[in-house]
């Protein structure tokens, strides 16, 4: 789902992602209607404007629930492209060759879906926007603090990629993140892996 998420291919044009009445109604259509996208980068080109990340920053990237999860950069060299994101639903980073599009899906209803019909709905969003995309059977993975959730790979015409997801405590919200991009090789995405595992997730007024 958000995920459908696929990772933002090539240099010059972005594919981009659904927008949130296109998922409501996929969604609608396959049943999976329990989550609903915050939203998707807007734009359908890398806009200028990026912003430098400081190496050792952790950057909130969703409020909800009593929850914020934040992610952390501790490699030189990533940027937050600001027209291409959303304070607290999506995000847009690139290092290199890389590209890193990170979405929070929040629920619909009251009886959320588990790990595995969240991935289910990602993979659909991600071949409604290219037919090219799969999302491999999921592996088990857990956050650097302790969050469990899944992680598995991306197969696209336009490049390798890898996705994963993290459910917040409670399952009142979920982060989405695919590394990807058109001339990234599987050692590119091998040497950056470790930002997605950042994903933390800490309550409310313990900050």
């Amino acid at each position: 789902m958000s995920g459908g998420t696929e990772p933002a291919m090539g240099t010059g044009t972005r594919r981009g992602h659904p927008a949130v009445g296109r998922w409501a109604a996929l969604a609608a259509a396959t049943g999976v209607a329990a989550f609903l996208v915050v939203a998707w980068p807007v734009a359908n080109w890398i806009l200028p404007g990026a912003e430098p990340v400081p190496e050792g920053s952790a950057m909130p990237v969703g409020t909800y629930g009593g929850y914020e999860a934040s992610l952390t950069f501790d490699q030189a060299g990533w940027a937050l492209h600001p027209g291409a994101s959303t304070a607290d639903r999506t995000y847009y980073f690139t290092r290199g060759p890389v590209e890193l599009t990170l979405n929070s899906v929040v629920p619909t209803e009251q009886e959320p879906p588990d790990e595995t019909e969240l991935w289910d709905g990602m993979g659909r969003i991600m071949r409604a926007e290219d037919p090219s995309a799969r999302l491999a059977a999921p592996d088990p993975t857990t956050s650097d603090d302790g969050t469990p959730g899944l992680t598995g790979t991306l197969h696209s015409d336009d490049g390798p990629g890898i996705a994963s997801l993290f459910p917040s405590p409670g399952g009142d919200f979920a982060v989405e993140v695919v590394l990807g991009g058109e001339d990234t090789t599987p050692a590119d995405l091998a040497a950056v892996g470790g930002v997605v595992r950042s994903v933390t997730f800490t309550e409310e007024g313990d900050r």
